[in-house]
């Protein structure tokens, strides 16, 4: 036999007792409930009788609940305890991302009850408040919100991670801290609402919000955080899958917009003193077990220093071309653009498109015991191993130019350029094409097409770019649908026969889908990214054309003659596929191509 559990909660109650909230028999949290628990978790191969004994010794000795150890420790999968704990309260088991926000529902929660009992309003309906929580409550618990909140309520169960994640996106971000921080401030009482108040910068303080931020800005796969002052506000945004997203802070964060910029430069190292300046620094973190390198720049405005942190992961990099999620029109023929021996690849497109990542992909291709290859880089963003990288390093005049001066003396089978910025490097990139070297790098144009106008500018010559470039890569990103909160979509019909012009035999089995927002995806309907391409392979044609000097309208229009597919066509094929919405691609390509 199992033996009770002395530090479970004592507000117990008879196991089938008809609660006035609900129309079901529930049973709130008891210490017998923790007891049938074990006995199940047992019964069901999850949990052995020598693991509950060792765990009921721990809890004895730290006065923590055996449920308690179980979710902590992770001994047993949190969605498998849920479950368990749902059939003995009558609490069902629920994905969060069913249920749609209302700002409306939230509003019924103050800040201050969802944050202390960890509950999210759901929905409202008939008069019964739905409250979504990850642990069972306890009849206590159950009763003070109901008098509280004055109104009926239901339960749903949801992982701690949803719960956490939807109450920073309602609620506000570092919300507890900010409270504190202005109730520990010096003469915080005698400050007007308008006026910023001093508080302390140590681990204690306001570095601890900081740390906050870019530990949420992490587990979101964050690319930039902005902290941006205003007369009476104190933006956060985070550029997530490529877009500014703004995010919640608590009310009252905005009297601390000098010590916010202040933390951040202490954590830079950077003067704090001298405010009217732009400054850079470099905050290095771990997170986990990674570690981050964050790019600071703190610029001074009318209404306080606004601070930007470019977050990048200096972690190795293992990218496999297979695993990029290229659409199968594509793949192919960027994988064969590998098996050159010689010649330049360009990839184009804006900064934040993916190009680097992808040329990566294919100097992995590429990367055996018998190739050299070198990069010159600005920044070197990811290690590769077996790979020599150089940094450019602008003040003591190694630029892209006169490194690849010198990298062409180590005798390299493959050269990549972080980006083709000036005729100087353009130009010897282009002949070390010419003298059997394998060149890869970068531009910044709309499409494949507009590289070639793009190189003549730089002055080089037409003859030279139709002898080298062997292939030219357009990249944008589109965000994934989230694959939690996916519902059908019914596109307006001069959409749907755009897409079936280009693909006609796969309508029939079409999937249209959006993304209504869940904590999944931080409530934007959208998760991770993924690349569409332009994929332009020169051939005796399109040479000829770009010697006589011909512009771009006409080179993409023998280039579709001869089998390309465009960026927009390329997008209609993950709309189809269920993977990206028609809004997506209309974001990213729609005006290129309308």
């Amino acid at each position: 036999m199992i033996e009770p559990d002395i530090h479970a909660a004592a507000d117990a109650h008879p196991p089938a007792e008809k609660h006035p909230d609900h129309g079901a028999f529930l049973r709130f949290y008891d210490a017998g409930m923790v007891l049938e628990l074990a006995e199940r978790l047992i019964q069901d191969g999850m949990l052995t009788e020598a693991q509950l004994g060792e765990m009921q010794g721990r809890a004895s000795l730290t006065g923590k609940t055996l449920d308690a150890l179980f979710f902590d420790e992770s001994a047993v999968d949190e969605k498998a305890l849920l479950s368990r704990f749902s059939e003995l309260s009558g609490i069902p088991f629920k994905n969060i991302g069913e249920y749609k926000r209302d700002p409306d529902v939230i509003a019924k929660v103050p800040a201050k009850i969802a944050l202390r009992h960890r509950i999210v309003p759901l929905m409202l309906h008939n008069g019964i408040l739905t409250l979504a929580v990850s642990r069972v409550p306890s009849l206590t618990t159950v009763d003070g919100l109901r008098m509280v909140l004055d109104s009926a309520l239901d339960w749903v169960l949801v992982p701690n991670t949803d719960v956490a994640r939807s109450l920073t996106h309602f609620y506000g971000l570092g919300a507890e801290t900010i409270d504190q921080l202005i109730a520990e401030a010096e003469g915080a009482e005698n400050d007007s609402g308008d006026e910023d108040i001093a508080v302390r910068t140590e681990e204690t303080g306001m570095v601890r919000f900081i740390n906050m931020v870019i530990a949420e800005a992490i587990r979101m796969d964050v690319t930039d955080i902005h902290i941006e002052p205003f007369e009476h506000a104190l933006r956060l945004r985070y550029r997530v899958d490529g877009i500014l997203q703004e995010i919640p802070l608590p009310k009252g964060v905005e009297r601390l917009k000098r010590a916010v910029a202040s933390a951040v430069k202490i954590m830079a190292n950077a003067d704090i003193t001298e405010r009217r300046k732009p400054h850079d620094g470099r905050i290095k973190i771990r997170c986990g077990a990674s570690d981050y390198d964050l790019r600071v720049s703190v610029l001074p405005t009318g209404w306080g220093e606004t601070c930007c942190l470019r977050i990048l992961n200096r972690g190795n990099i293992s990218v496999d071309l297979d695993k990029l999620g290229l659409s199968t029109n594509q793949l192919p023929k960027i994988a064969k653009l590998t098996e050159l021996p010689h010649g330049v690849i360009l990839m184009t497109g804006p900064t934040g498109s993916g190009k680097t990542t992808t040329l990566y992909a294919l100097l992995s291709r590429i990367n055996t015991t018998g190739v050299k290859i070198i990069t010159v880089e600005d920044p070197v963003e990811y290690q590769m191993a077996g790979i020599s990288q150089v940094q450019v390093h602008s003040k003591i005049d190694l630029t892209f130019a006169t490194a690849l001066r010198s990298i062409l003396r180590h005798d390299p089978d493959v050269i990549l350029i972080g980006e083709i910025r000036d005729s100087d490097t353009a130009d010897i990139a282009v002949r070390a094409s010419l003298t059997g070297h394998l060149v890869l790098s970068t531009l910044h144009t709309n499409d494949a097409p507009s590289a070639i106008a793009r190189l003549t500018d730089m002055g080089v010559e037409p003859y030279l770019i139709a002898s080298c470039v062997e292939g030219i890569v357009a990249q944008r990103l589109v965000r994934r649908v989230c694959p939690l909160c996916t519902e059908p979509f019914h596109p307006p019909q001069p959409i749907r026969d755009e897409i079936a012009s280009f693909y006609p035999d796969r309508m029939a089995a079409a999937t249209f889908v959006i993304g209504h927002g869940c904590p999944n995806c931080s409530f934007t309907g959208y998760r991770s990214r993924s690349a569409i391409n332009e994929v332009m392979i020169m051939n005796d044609s399109l040479r000829g054309l770009v010697v006589s000097r011909q512009p771009a309208n006409i080179i993409k229009d023998e280039a579709l003659k001869h089998g390309m597919v465009t960026l927009r066509q390329d997008g209609w094929l993950r709309v189809i596929e269920g993977r990206t919405s028609v809004d997506e691609v209309l974001r990213v390509a729609g005006r290129m191509e309308a």
